[in-house]
This record gives C-alpha cells, sequence and structure tokens, in this order.
C-alpha cells in the first residue's frame, strides 16, 4: 500500500494535474495509489497582485522550470505572505527536491491560512507521515476529510495509519475509511487493500470476496496490475490464512511478472500441495527447474512431493540436490535424514545424519532425525541416546520426549511412557500426536481414567481434525463406555479420512450392530474382510503418520 496521497491546489485543472506529477508519494505495504484527482477547495488567500504572480509560477511549473517557478512563488509570497496557494506550491517542490522539513513548513503555513482547505490538510499530513508523525498527520486527515468527506485521498491516507496501528478498533476504522474510498473511486488497489485489512482481521470468508473483486478489477482492460513482488505478498499473506485456491492464483499472477523468483515459486507449488493437486505442484518446480531455476528451495519442494506421490527414487537425488547447493543448511540435512527413513531406508539416513552431526554436533533436530532412523532400525537403545542428547539440546523438543515414551511402550513400561508424553505436553501442549500417544499409554493401565483418556483424544483431534488415528481411538473409548452412536460419528470420519483402515470398519460394523442397522453393519464387516489382509500393512501406515507429524513439528 501506498502511504500519502496528495491533494493538489486548485488552479486550473492542468496546473493540478503538474502538480500531482511533482507531488512525491510515500509507499507502504501495499502499494496502493490511485489516479490523482484536483482538491475541491477553493484557493485561499491569495489575491490582486500575488494571485497574477501565482499564476506565472505555475506558468513556469508547466515549462519544467522549477527553479524559475520556485523564485516566483517566493516573489508572490513577498508581495502577500498569506497566500496560501503560494505556501502549497512552494511545498510541493521541496518535497521533490527532498526538503521534507521545508516542504512541511510551507504545508503547515497553508493549512494555518486556510485551515478549511482539505487540500491544505491533507497534503500536510502526508508529510507529517513522512516525517515519521502519524498522530498528527491523522489529526490533519481528520481535518481534511471534515472539510470534504469526499476525498478517496485523505480516506486512504488515514485509513493506512489506522490500519498500521493494528489494533481491533483501528482495523475496524481501516476496513470502514477504504470501503468509503472504494465507493467513490473504485479499483484494484483498493479491493487489495481491502482483501489485506481482511486477512489482518482473520476474515477468511470477507478475505475470499473481496480478492474476487480485486481479481476481477484486475482482469478489466486498462487496469494498471501491481508489480511480482506485490502480488507475491499479497499471495503469501492469502496462503498463510488458508486460502489456497487464491493463493494459487496470485502467486500464478506474480510468477509471470518474474519466472525466476524462487519464494513465488515454492509458494506457488505449497499453494497447489495445500489442494492436494500433486501433480500441478510437480509441473511448477519442474517448470522451474527446466528455466534454468535450479534453487535448493525448488529442489528440496519437489523431493517433498515427489515423496508423497510414491516416488522415492526421484524424491532421493532431488534432495542430494538441494544440499549440493546449500551444504550449509541444517535444515535440508534434516529434511533429508527423514526422507530417508519416510522411505524404508533408515541404514542409510543413519549414515548421512551421522556426516550432518559432523558439520552440526549441536543440533537437536539432527540428533532427534538419528534417533529416529535407529528406532525404525529397532535399535532402541541407540535410538534412546540419539534422542536424549535432542531433548538434552534442547529442553523443549517436544517430539523428541513423545519417541522417547513410544521406546517405553515396546518395552511395556507404560508409566515411563506417561511421563515422556507429559514431558512432550509440558513441551508443546499443542502437539497433537503427543496427545494421542498418552491417551492410548493410560488405556494400558487396568483402571484406566476415562475422562482423562477422552480428554486427551479430544484435545487431539480439536487440533488436527484430520489425525484418524486419534479419531479411532476416540471411537473405540465410546465404545467401550457403550456410547454406539458418538462411536458411530467418529468412525465414519476415520473412514472418511482413510478408506483402507480396516480396523475403523470392524469397529463400525459392530457399532452398527449394537444400534440395529444391519445393512450399513454387514457393509461394514464386509469392507473390514476385504482390507484385513492388509492389516499388517495398515498398522505400519499408522506408525508412519505418527512419524510423519513428528517429524513435520517446526522447530
Amino acid at each position: 500500500m501506498r502511504l500519502g496521497r496528495r491533494a493538489t491546489p486548485t488552479n486550473r485543472t492542468r496546473a493540478a494535474l503538474l502538480a500531482a506529477a511533482l507531488a512525491a508519494t510515500l509507499c507502504g505495504a501495499w502499494g496502493v495509489c490511485l489516479a490523482q484527482r484536483p482538491a475541491r477547495a477553493a484557493r485561499q488567500g491569495g489575491g490582486g497582485a500575488s494571485a497574477a504572480v501565482v499564476a506565472e509560477g505555475v506558468a513556469a511549473l508547466e515549462r519544467g522550470d522549477f527553479e524559475v517557478a520556485r523564485n516566483v512563488f517566493r516573489k508572490a509570497l513577498a508581495l502577500n505572505p498569506r497566500d496560501a496557494e503560494a505556501h502549497k506550491y512552494l511545498g510541493l517542490l521541496a518535497d521533490r527536491a527532498g526538503d521534507l522539513e521545508g516542504a512541511a513548513r510551507h504545508f503547515a503555513e497553508a493549512a494555518r491560512l486556510a485551515p478549511a482547505s482539505a487540500s491544505a490538510r491533507n497534503n500536510y499530513g502526508v508529510i507529517l507521515m513522512r516525517l515519521g508523525r502519524a498522530r498528527e498527520a491523522a489529526a490533519e486527515f481528520e481535518a481534511s476529510l471534515r472539510a470534504d468527506p469526499q476525498q478517496p485521498n485523505a480516506l486512504v491516507n488515514l485509513a493506512q495509519i489506522r490500519f498500521a496501528a493494528g489494533t481491533p478498533a483501528d482495523l475496524r476504522a481501516a476496513a470502514d475509511l477504504f470501503e468509503r474510498a472504494d465507493r467513490l473511486a473504485p479499483d484494484a488497489e483498493l479491493a487489495r487493500a481491502l482483501t489485506v485489512v481482511a486477512l489482518r482481521r482473520g476474515d477468511r470468508e470477507a478475505a475470499a470476496a473481496r480478492y474476487q473483486t480485486y481479481a476481477a478489477r484486475l482482469a478489466s482492460a486498462g487496469a494498471p496490475a501491481p508489480d511480482a513482488r506485490t502480488r507475491a505478498k499479497l499471495a503469501a499473506a492469502l496462503f498463510e490464512a488458508g486460502l489456497a485456491r487464491e493463493a494459487e492464483a496470485e502467486a500464478e499472477a506474480a510468477l509471470r511478472l518474474d519466472p525466476a523468483g524462487v519464494e513465488t515459486i515454492v509458494l506457488l507449488a505449497r499453494a497447489q500441495l495445500a489442494r492436494k493437486d500433486l501433480r500441478a505442484a510437480g509441473r511448477t518446480l519442474e517448470a522451474a527447474v527446466a528455466r534454468g531455476v535450479e534453487a535448493a528451495p525448488v529442489y528440496a519442494l519437489l523431493a517433498e512431493v515427489y515423496e508423497q506421490a510414491g516416488h522415492p527414487e526421484n524424491a532421493i537425488p532431488a534432495m542430494r540436490l538441494a544440499i549440493q547447493r546449500e551444504p550449509q543448511s541444517e535444515k535440508y540435512r534434516f529434511a533429508y535424514g527423514l526422507l530417508l527413513t519416510n522411505v524404508y531406508a533408515p541404514g542409510a539416513a543413519v549414515i548421512r545424519l551421522e556426516e550432518a552431526l559432523k558439520v552440526f554436533p549441536q543440533s537437536p533436530r539432527l540428533w532427534f532425525a538419528l534417533g529416529l532412523a535407529h528406532f525404525k532400525q529397532d535399535k532402541d537403545e541407540e535410538a534412546a541416546r540419539a534422542l536424549l542428547r535432542a531433548a538434552e539440546l534442547d529442553p523443549k523438543f517436544a517430539p523428541a520426549y513423545a519417541y522417547l515414551g513410544m521406546l517405553r511402550v515396546k518395552k511395556g513400561e507404560h508409566a515411563e511412557a506417561v511421563a515422556f508424553y507429559e514431558r512432550a505436553l509440558g513441551a508443546d501442549p499443542r502437539l497433537a500426536v503427543a496427545h494421542h500417544l498418552l491417551a492410548e499409554a493410560l488405556l494400558k493401565y487396568p483402571e484406566a481414567d476415562a475422562a482423562r483418556i477422552e480428554k486427551h483424544l479430544r484435545r487431539a483431534v480439536e487440533l488436527d481434525a484430520t489425525f484418524a488415528p486419534a479419531r479411532l481411538a476416540l471411537a473405540k473409548l465410546f465404545m467401550r463406555a457403550e456410547r454406539w452412536a458418538e462411536a458411530v460419528a467418529e468412525l465414519e470420519r476415520v473412514t472418511a479420512l482413510d478408506q483402507n483402515s480396516a480396523e475403523a470398519y470392524y469397529q463400525l460394523g459392530r457399532a452398527y450392530t449394537r444400534l440395529k442397522r444391519p445393512a450399513e453393519a454387514q457393509a461394514a464387516v464386509a469392507a473390514f474382510r476385504r482390507l484385513s489382509e492388509t492389516q499388517k500393512k495398515q498398522d505400519e501406515t499408522e506408525l508412519r503418520e505418527i512419524v510423519r507429524r513428528l517429524g513435520a513439528v517446526r522447530f
């Protein structure tokens, strides 16, 4: 967004447009900038001989003779120190020359001499903003709007000050001011500003609607398009708000403007991944590489896409290329270790992670990844040592505690497992997997506290609604308590998330039977029989899902 839309002195239309061209504009976060419009206020303070001299100065401006114009306007002030128009033009010329203090003096004097002049107050506010005096600038914009409420420029200027303040009340005020400006002079940039305000307010529905207006206005003939950086920033904000489709559209537009923009390429692919369109994400990244954009982030995300698509033979070399381009990246070494572990090559992962630890010996997440690779090889002692080292280096490393708990479960030491899971939740209460694992461990006790278990499972699915194993565990808990309807609701969600869960269909058949729904019970049992041969694979998938979620925690 651009801050500081300046109104122009009204002498005649041509002079007003020329003054607008002279007026520098302060750019803010969004790049919003309407075409300048002549202000409505009448000339203040000039008359007689000084008015004729001001007209002579305007003629010099039209010729592009700025130094002559400056001297002529000073002559006008010598004849009449109260000529507000002369002060306005001198303020514009001072701003053009980079003399903000001089511009402030002239605009302040113009505002003092013509307090009812909307343009004088707005121009003074712009300079105050550029001098970092936002509160005083806001007062000038408010005064300008009292003089003339129908000014898009002043409305935008004040809206941006309110937006920058960032409180809920200020954001509401910014939205109202932008809307008023948009009603007066609708354009794409104002629609973009309204989209960003909605995003900052956390109103996804309004942001999506505003974005559609913005996109439609941009598509209209003659609409000026933002640059690649501006479009990429909006795409990132849309993606952060969970508006993947809108983010994808904006990122595509940014990429057309700058095909070599690495951040935009990665953002576009991530938006496509969020829409579960692996093919589109792969095409975006492969096309970038084909264009010669062989950056580490592109290869790293391409490895992730290949892995999700079930092509480890492509994922592994792509990740190696990412590391070759950024060998000092701990992040990529970590991702490579997890990739090798996830594609059933934990032995190779151990080798690569041990190499990485020679470079980054104090990295808790590399120690964690090493522990995970040992865990997948059933080398429990080595896994425990690596995981304990990760926790020692970072006592808030929740996934390390979770895996230490899983190692204790393998030994049947459920009390110790519970203690580790509680430490994981102490480090990160929002770790859904830890809530699930703790509940599972508590279920092993003969006199399990059902209320406590239900609390943790509910919290797990609240934090991650797509986490099918937690929903399955919650359903089984309901079945123990003969809460059949609730169990069915959870099991149906599980089968919607994972259509290959044999156990979910088995339990669903039992629950349907208890609810006297024979046809649905028979269908569930048939599905179970069809899938039961793959139950071992399903158990491995569930463990892999836990591994994936713990490995995906942001550090």
